[in-house]
């Protein structure tokens, strides 16, 4: 009782002293750790009786919506030893009793976390975070601290465009598509948990996910990233800044006579989805989530500018953009929404052996002579599709005239996930990428 009443008279003593405590949120193992650090001391204190005296049911502990001498009670019982050890060795505010370090998440009391560790799955999302939401309040649903995450905040303009009705709002077929291709990614968890990504969108659905919504108007275009800017200032709570992407759906951007599908910022969080008059569940979840590998380092040719790779098989490469990747060794699109695993081998367009194919097994006939020539020889085969090739030097229906050494890019295993900066956006300045290209396009 005397450790109490001491700290109670110093709390008093500097009460004057230390500002009015604003209670994002307390402890959910200690109701006396009012400043949630996981430590009892004369802050929780002061902070209990700043809070008590200015009428803050924030420390109404026994939760009858009134503040009286019961609370008192019981803040002084929870303090004088009622609470757990609320050791915290990493600092992710999530005591160490309750990090079980065996991968099975149960609730904010087993949450399978290493103790050692404040990000368990390596997502740049505190553990902390993931469990009880953050400090200021802002709830992740859905978020596993065993299994990496990713959110987006998806606005969207609806209305006439150019004599269209259009409604580019994220369905949940688009939803469902995007959710099944990043759960089934390559990427390692911890604890020998099963490889994947959960992704979530909030398109305004509900359930948790309330900050997306329609912006006004229908502008033909927005500007990137002035105009995007600006809707962004007025729309997204700040406090998502560094756990939330922003993404706006729209018709197009920069200009009337802009095509391109989207922009996005590379090693950045926000980005564009610009369906023009070809939007559908497929064109908008492969474009989302080809923008947001621009988002998380990945270029159009996974580490590397290079587009239209034969062998990088994956959504960032414009030949699979649209029509999916190649799950057969055609190199030909099958429909399939996903990023590259790296499996491919390297291509030498100087030196093409077609019996190699772009897997090493199954043979392709890249100058479509109708015969597997044994022999290598040159062409030039990064171009519009698996039948349009040009000679060394010339970039006829291709995007470039070399002939070089292309190579696939293990998408997946090669995610940047450390751009994140909490509570700020996550690159001040970063690169763009404005991508030039819609189903269909062709390559003069």
């Amino acid at each position: 009782m005397n450790r109490l009443l001491s700290s109670c008279a110093l709390s008093i003593a500097i009460v004057a002293l230390v500002p009015s405590a604003t209670i994002a949120q307390s402890s959910p193992y200690c109701p006396a750790d009012i400043v949630f650090d996981n430590e009892l001391n004369f802050f929780d204190v002061s902070a209990f009786l700043d809070s008590y005296l200015e009428g803050d049911l924030a420390v109404d502990l026994n939760n009858n919506g009134n503040l009286e001498f019961f609370d008192i009670s019981l803040f002084l019982q929870y303090f004088i030893g009622g609470c757990p050890d609320l050791t915290d060795t990493d600092g992710d505010r999530l005591p160490d009793f309750v990090e079980t370090d065996d991968g099975i998440y149960m609730d904010s009391f087993g949450t399978g976390t290493d103790p050692l560790n404040a990000d368990t799955d390596g997502d740049f999302l505190s553990d902390g975070d993931e469990v009880l939401g953050t400090v200021d309040g802002l709830f992740l649903t859905g978020a596993s601290p065993v299994m990496k995450d990713i959110f987006i905040e998806c606005d969207w303009f609806a209305g006439n465009f150019e004599g269209r009705d259009e409604n580019y709002r994220p369905t949940p077929a688009v939803e469902a598509r995007l959710a099944n291709a990043f759960f089934n990614a390559s990427t390692a968890n911890p604890y020998d948990l099963p490889d994947g990504i959960h992704i979530h969108l909030d398109y305004g659905q509900g359930n948790g996910f309330t900050g997306g919504n329609q912006l006004p108007g229908s502008p033909v275009f927005i500007l990137f990233d002035s105009d995007f800017n600006n809707y962004k200032a007025k729309h997204f709570d700040p406090i998502r800044k560094g756990y939330f992407h922003y993404a706006i759906f729209g018709d197009r951007y920069n200009s009337t006579l802009n095509r391109s599908s989207g922009v996005a910022e590379f090693n950045g969080d926000d980005f564009m989805v610009t369906m023009v008059d070809y939007n559908s569940t497929v064109n908008m979840a492969n474009t989302i989530a080809h923008e947001l590998g621009h988002n998380l380092g990945l270029r159009h040719g996974g580490f590397e500018n290079r587009n239209r790779k034969p062998n990088y098989n994956s959504v960032m490469n414009y030949r699979h953009q649209f029509n999916g990747i190649d799950i057969t060794g055609s190199s030909v699109g099958n429909g399939v929404l996903d990023y590259s695993h790296g499996v491919n081998i390297d291509l030498n367009e100087n030196a093409l052996l077609e019996l190699n194919g772009v897997n090493g097994s199954v043979a392709i006939d890249w100058n479509n002579d109708t015969i597997l020539d044994p022999n290598p020889y040159a062409l030039n085969i990064n171009c519009n599709s698996t039948f349009a090739t040009a000679p060394c030097g010339s970039s006829s229906g291709c995007y470039d005239a070399n002939c070089d050494l292309l190579r696939d890019h293990d998408d997946w295993d090669n995610i940047n996930w450390s751009r994140l900066v909490s509570g700020t956006d996550r690159v001040p300045t970063p690169e763009l990428i404005e991508c030039d290209n819609w189903p269909g396009k062709f390559l003069p």
